[in-house]
């Protein structure tokens, strides 16, 4: 999920002109922003309240109290600073897309495609392949496979080593059953999700060239799984689907 999360700092640190209180806020969010960066939630959620305490009504403040709020999954809270901060900054467009994504999570689609279409309608924004990204999993989570794979390659247009603009784009084609595609653009995310050590990718292509007949090359690539990502998501769906290759005849 961080994977598709973008964090903007607009406080200004050690200005002459800032008030006392306006630097130490300053100083609050860059520490925030530092134990986000670090995935530590807990620290970077107080960090953030402290500078809201200070500036509360800095909307670069309240769009990353509602990315933390996001990674926490106390959902609610984290659209109540979203909508905040754009009620500060009618044209922070960095915090409607994040708006967006959190209303995907809570499956509210048609209310996420409506604010996306403000997004890129912004053509000052230079995180487009972000809402691209939001639209394909708005339209994906849908199940409409068709119109995400359209926007899985815009955004992967506008970021070619996208992990997640990639993977999602060769699912959209398992889903739609296209495996010959499928595979090369899964495979291509897996070079690009390594290092960000997302096994989703890796497990999708073992099922994509198992699809496609090769049970023994996808026993392979399901074992790559489970040795190189030890931590991953897929571990034990890989071994049981192992298990349900070997027994096919």
């Amino acid at each position: 999920m961080r994977l598709f999360l973008a964090l903007i700092l607009l406080a200004s640190v050690g200005c002459a002109s800032f008030s006392e209180k306006k630097e130490k806020s300053a100083l609050h969010m860059q520490l925030g922003v530092s134990y986000f960066e670090s995935n530590n939630y807990p620290m970077a959620l107080a960090e953030f309240l402290k500078a809201e305490e200070l500036s509360p009504n800095d909307p670069a403040i309240q769009n990353n109290l509602g990315l933390t709020y996001f990674m926490r999954e106390k959902y609610d809270f984290s659209e109540k600073h979203f909508r905040r901060a754009l009620s500060l900054e009618p044209k922070f467009t960095d915090a409607r897309n994040n708006l967006a994504r959190l209303l995907i999570e809570k499956n509210r689609h048609a209310e996420a495609e409506k604010e996306l279409k403000t997004v890129l309608n912004d053509l000052t924004y230079t995180g487009v392949e972000k809402a691209y990204i939001n639209l394909g999993l708005s339209q994906f989570n849908q199940k409409k496979f068709d119109l995400a794979k359209k926007s899985f390659l815009k955004a992967a247009e506008q970021q070619r080593e996208s992990c997640v603009a990639n993977n999602y784009y060769g699912r959209s084609l398992f889903e739609l059953q296209d495996y010959k595609r499928a595979l090369p653009a899964l495979e291509r995310a897996i070079s690009f999700c390594q290092k960000s050590s997302f096994d989703e990718p890796h497990y999708f292509s073992a099922l994509t060239i198992f699809r496609m007949g090769e049970k023994d090359k996808a026993i392979t690539r399901l074992q790559e799984v489970i040795k190189l990502y030890p931590q991953g998501r897929y571990q034990d769906r890989s071994r049981a689907m192992i298990e349900i290759i070997r027994k096919v005849q």
